[in-house]
Order: structure tokens, then C-alpha cells, then sequence
């Protein structure tokens, strides 16, 4: 009986703590269900909670704008931005102490979860406003304080006008440089860049009697207006100029002077020639080149003459043809002729230049001396050795022999034959047999032997090889010998 009456107490008694147990659970599960709703209104990671001023309205004039541009982001559960949101975002006066309004564009949708307001201005002074910003589904945010100071001045109005870059002393018909500046000034002489209107100038004084050319009507700019082609037509001492524009009082120049134009120069009468040509050999290139210029009758050179320059041979000692560009057109009056040569030889030649309208020059008298002689090949030098080969294999890299002249240069005209045979016979018996192709002609002073091959095996082989009127040479050691 005690048994089961302790069987039942037990069995109480793990229903009551199960129910217990189920109902502590259910209770936190409420629990954080309430406060999730409280603090995460939007149910989710990276809900939007709340908004803060990222940058803060600094303080500016009444009615300008507030600079740097405001900043408003809306802000999720971790208090980074929440980029997602791109919701309209409003900014307003909050605290507003003198009634004032509040202007630009109030309402901007965010861009990753940023508002940017870049035209907000407040149109009355005061001390202590702040901006309250608000958005659907997230905590608003009020700015930190600022203050509204008394609206700028206007600038000055300008009163009347000033040379601000007085006209120069300039030739008849010359243009004036630097560019003659009148700008429209205040009371108290400063530039009014606000001034936009037209400006004209016109002639002043005028001792010469003559024309103001060129563009007399002008926008200011900044308020300065620029007359860059100005210029007058006869001399004088004594010029002024005079500025006018429509409610401005006008301004007269400083006096400057019209100088007579200068001459024009002296015309091209003649030929020199200012690089002589110099002693060269037949066929090569007069060094340096030749020039030739067009002189006035001073014998200065005219740089306005572009006309073309041609050169001839003039004493020609030995009947030599002249060679390159004969017609060259001036440059600043001078042709350069950069290629000249003459094919033979020979002692006082002298070259000629003429040109349309010009008198002609002739040069002073150089030499056109002989090449040297080529050099000649006067031996044979080895320059592939023969090298380790088995018994009637072809020897590899192919033997190259060379004509060469005293110096040891090789001479690309040489193509005679080259014949090659074994010199020393490395065989046991002495009578091993070169095969291939044993007479070769040489190809620019080079004889190639692609071919050869030797017999029998044997050590300290040599080959020997002649050619007409050359001296023979002689290779070095090598082997016939198994790999």
C-alpha cells in the first residue's frame, strides 16, 4: 500500500514540474516576443530603428544655405546604416525661436540609408534652431543646436568705370597689347564682379586723327571688360580713350602714343652660300649639308623668303653627276641640302645656286677625293673548328672558314674557292679518307663545309685548307672517336 500511495505522490509531482517547467517557457517566449516587438519594430536583422543627424547644420547667414550639406541616415538594430532603405527621409524647424521658415527642399529619399539636404537656409536671425528629422517605421532624431545670423549686406553697386589695363604705346595698325581693361567699379574703387553689362570704347583724344579699329562693344565679365583687338591706323602722340556704359559714369584713358610703322624690311636681292661644301669622298654625302640662303642687299638673310633653292655643279673637274634633292624650298630664308654627292673624283669642283627673281651664287671651290681601296684577304682562319664526330658521322656544327685581310677582318667581297683536306691523319694506319664536298665558294668572305665526314677513328686530327693567293691555314686537334 505505501508503495503505490509513493508510485502516485511521484507521478504528481513530474506532471506539476512539467507544467511548471512549460509554463516558465512560454512566459520568456512572451517575453521576448514583447520586447522584440518594442525594440525591433520591423521583425528582422537590419531593421530600421532609428535616424541621426551624420551631419550636423552648421551655423550660416539668414537666408543662405546651410553649409556643409545636412546629413540624415537611418540607422538598424546595430547602429550601422541600413542600406536597403531608400525611403523618403523630412527635415523641419523643431526649436524655432523666432518663427521663422524653413527653406530649400525639406523631403529627400535616402540612398543607402542616407538623406542628403544640400539646399536648406532659415530666412530669419536667431540663436538656438535645431532640425528635426522624421521617416516612416523609424525613431525621428533632433540636430544639435544652431544659429542663424543677420543676413550679408549687398554688395556695393557699382558707380562707374576704370581702365584697369591702360592702353600701350603701339605702332600705326599694330594691335594694343596688352589688351586695354575697363572695369566697372564702386564708390570705393573696387571691382563689382556682379556687373555683366556692355561696355563701349571709342577714341578720346585724338592728335593723329586716326580710326579706332576693332571690337568696341564688350560684355564685362566679372566685371571687367576685355578688348583684345584694338588698334589705330595713324601716328600721334597724345592718344586717350573713353569707356561709357548705360547708369555708369564714364573713364578716360591715360594718354599713349601711335608710333609711324616700321619699314618693311629689305627685300631678297641674292643667293649666298652660308655652309660651303666641303672636301668629300666620291659618293658619300657632303658633310655638313649644304646651305644656301636668300640675302638683301646688305647680305642679311631675309626670313620672309620661302621661295625654292636649286644647286648644280658649276666647275666640274672630272665630269662627275651631282646627286640628292637639287630643289629645296626655303625655310625662314634658308635651303638645306642634306644629300648631295658627287660620284667621281676630282680637285676644285664648285656648286651653283639660283632661285626665281634672285641673283645666283656659286660656291667656293672643295674636292671630291677617291674612296679607299676595299680591303683585300690575304689568309684563311678557321672560325667553326672541326670538332669530336664518330667514324663517318658528318662533323656538327658544319666547319666555317673565313678570308680574312691583315687585321684579321673578314672581307665580305671575297668569293673565291676554299678546298679543305685532312693535315694531320690521326688514324692508326694513317690512311683515313675525308668524305663530303672538299671545294666550296665562299658567300661574303665565309666558305661552309656542311657535309664532311672522316673514316676511321683516330686522335688529334687536323684539317688544312688553301685558297688562290691566300694564305692556308691549319685547324685545330680533334677526335674521331665512338660518342
Amino acid at each position: 500500500m505505501f508503495a503505490t500511495l509513493l508510485r502516485e505522490d511521484m507521478k504528481r509531482l513530474r506532471i506539476t514540474s512539467t507544467g511548471c517547467l512549460l509554463a516558465a517557457m512560454a512566459g520568456l517566449v512572451g517575453a521576448c516576443r514583447i520586447d522584440k516587438l518594442l525594440h525591433d519594430p520591423g521583425g528582422g536583422p537590419g531593421t530600421p530603428l532609428r535616424m541621426a543627424f551624420t551631419s550636423q547644420p552648421g551655423d550660416a547667414p539668414a537666408g543662405e544655405p546651410i553649409t556643409p550639406a545636412v546629413r540624415v541616415t537611418v540607422q538598424d538594430s546595430t547602429g550601422q546604416p541600413a542600406t536597403t532603405f531608400d525611403g523618403p527621409v523630412t527635415v523641419g524647424l523643431d526649436a524655432n525661436p523666432t518663427g521663422a521658415a524653413l527653406l530649400g527642399t525639406p523631403r529627400e529619399n535616402a540612398v543607402n540609408g542616407v538623406a542628403t539636404f544640400t539646399d536648406l537656409s532659415v530666412d530669419k536671425a536667431g540663436s538656438g534652431y535645431t532640425l528635426r528629422a522624421t521617416t516612416s517605421g523609424a525613431t525621428g532624431a533632433t540636430s544639435d543646436a544652431f544659429d542663424i545670423t543677420a543676413p550679408r549686406p549687398p554688395p556695393p553697386a557699382a558707380t562707374h568705370l576704370g581702365f584697369a589695363q591702360q592702353p600701350q604705346t603701339t605702332q600705326a595698325g599694330s594691335t594694343i597689347t596688352p589688351a586695354v581693361q575697363v572695369a566697372a567699379l564702386d564708390a570705393a574703387g573696387n571691382v563689382v564682379p556682379a556687373f555683366t553689362g556692355p561696355v563701349t570704347i571709342a577714341l578720346g583724344a585724338n592728335p593723329g586723327g586716326g580710326s579706332l579699329a576693332g571690337r568696341k562693344i564688350v560684355d564685362a565679365v566679372n566685371g571687367v571688360a576685355t578688348f583684345s583687338d584694338l588698334s589705330i591706323d595713324k601716328a600721334g602722340t597724345g592718344y586717350t580713350l573713353r569707356a561709357s556704359t548705360s547708369g555708369l559714369t564714364g573713364a578716360t584713358s591715360d594718354p599713349f602714343d601711335i608710333t609711324a610703322p616700321l619699314p618693311p624690311p629689305p627685300a631678297a636681292t641674292h643667293l649666298g652660300f652660308t655652309v660651303q661644301p666641303s672636301n668629300t669622298e666620291a659618293g658619300a654625302t657632303i658633310t655638313p649639308a649644304v646651305q644656301v640662303s636668300a640675302l638683301d642687299a646688305s647680305g642679311n638673310t631675309v626670313t620672309s623668303f620661302t621661295g625654292t633653292i636649286t644647286v648644280a655643279i658649276g666647275a666640274d673637274p672630272a665630269g662627275g653627276t651631282l646627286a640628292g634633292t637639287l630643289s629645296v624650298p626655303a625655310v625662314n630664308g634658308v635651303a638645306t641640302f642634306s644629300n648631295l654627292s658627287i660620284n667621281l673624283a676630282g680637285n676644285g669642283y664648285t656648286l651653283t645656286a639660283s632661285a626665281a627673281g634672285l641673283t645666283g651664287a656659286t660656291s667656293a671651290g672643295f674636292n671630291i677625293t677617291a674612296p679607299p681601296p676595299p680591303p683585300q684577304a690575304t689568309q684563311l682562319v678557321f672560325t667553326v673548328q672541326p670538332s669530336k664526330t664518330p667514324p663517318g658521322a658528318t662533323i656538327t656544327p658544319a666547319v666555317e672558314v673565313t678570308a680574312v685581310d691583315d687585321l684579321g677582318n673578314r672581307v665580305t667581297s671575297f668569293t673565291g674557292y676554299v678546298t679543305i683536306a685532312i693535315g694531320h691523319d690521326g688514324s692508326l694506319l694513317g690512311n683515313a679518307v675525308l668524305s663530303g664536298t672538299k671545294m666550296v665558294r665562299a658567300v661574303n668572305g665565309v666558305a661552309r663545309f656542311g657535309d664532311l665526314s672522316i673514316d676511321q677513328l683516330g686522335n688529334g686530327y687536323t684539317l688544312q685548307v688553301t685558297g688562290s693567293g691566300l694564305k692556308s691555314a691549319e685547324s685545330s686537334a680533334f677526335n674521331i672517336a665512338v660518342l
